[in-house]
């Protein structure tokens, strides 16, 4: 029975204390992971938007052979798995690959998410967008090439000044960095986990078995001592962590001999009295002689 007191308490507060530990760190862990990935599309934004500014000069310039060196430098960035600029028809002008360069009468098929972007509102085009690509395992952005004033009256070629985007910068950097910094991540919190867990469970089995436990046992000892006929004064010493279950069980002790010692004493006192009133025959014949006899057969009145 004690075993089975020690499991019914010491169980549910570990399956309370796993359950809240579980939750806490997969809710602490989505967190993390979208904070993380939160910094990791900052970082890409910042990336191509200096990428934008750094091959400007050389747009306005119609440098042509500049601007592919600077991309096809920037995609051989280990960080970098893919880098395109777009023009607004949706072909590859500069691809950090070389061999997606095609002919300007070839348009080149591209993935349908950049179709999207290129087929949607004038107005919707100019926000940057995201792609986070599970499967691939990368983070895209697409970043409008916007038209300023410089480019609608440049001299190297013409722009609409009504034409709001020219192309697009498609840059897609690798999630593998960030994956592995989560999984390192999981295995911290899965350790930190199982620690908090068998120290939660330790010192609470700990501090129930030193405040409740061994109390119980001591009290159930005691009971079947008092069972046995043990006066409440030669029990085990008594343990105040029970408070007043340890009390009222040494009250019903008590309470008990008691009774007993009133039991023996009415017992002794009604036997003492039944033989003090059943008169003896000593006692009759000395009352027998202190009455006036009639002789028998006399015939004589007494009063006469």
């Amino acid at each position: 029975m004690f075993d089975n007191l020690i499991a019914r308490a010491i169980v549910p507060i570990a399956i309370a204390v796993t359950g809240f530990v579980v939750f806490g760190c997969i809710l602490l862990y989505s967190l993390i992971q979208s904070d993380m990935t939160d910094e990791a599309v900052g970082h890409l934004d910042s990336f191509a938007e200096t990428i934008v500014k750094s091959t400007r000069y050389a747009m306005m310039k119609d440098d042509r052979e500049s601007l592919r060196n600077i991309v096809e430098n920037v995609g051989t960035l280990a960080e970098v798995e893919q880098i395109r600029i777009y023009d607004q028809r949706g072909q590859v002008r500069f691809s950090g690959d070389s061999r997606e360069i095609k002919p300007s009468d070839d348009i080149r098929p591209i993935d349908g998410w950049m179709k999207q972007i290129l087929l949607a509102e004038p107005d919707n085009q100019t926000t940057t967008q995201h792609r986070i690509d599970r499967e691939a395992e990368l983070i895209t952005v697409a970043m409008p090439i916007l038209n300023e004033p410089q480019c609608s009256t440049g001299a190297c070629h013409f722009h609409a000044e009504d034409e709001q985007v020219l192309g697009f910068l498609n840059l897609g950097i690798s999630r593998k960095p960030l994956e592995k910094t989560l999984a390192l991540l999981r295995s911290r919190m899965i350790i930190f986990s199982l620690m908090v867990l068998f120290l939660t469970v330790s010192g609470v089995a700990a501090l129930l078995s030193r405040n409740l436990f061994q109390p119980v046992l001591k009290l159930t000892f005691a009971a079947a001592e008092a069972v046995q006929g043990v006066a409440a004064k030669d029990l085990p010493k008594a343990d105040s962590k029970l408070g007043n279950l340890e009390k009222d069980f040494r009250l019903l002790v008590q309470q008990r001999d008691q009774a007993w010692q009133d039991q023996k004493t009415a017992s002794f006192l009604l036997k003492n009295g039944d033989h003090g009133a059943i008169p003896t025959t000593t006692d009759r014949d000395e009352d027998a002689g202190h009455r006036t006899a009639t002789p028998p057969g006399s015939g004589k009145n007494p009063q006469a």
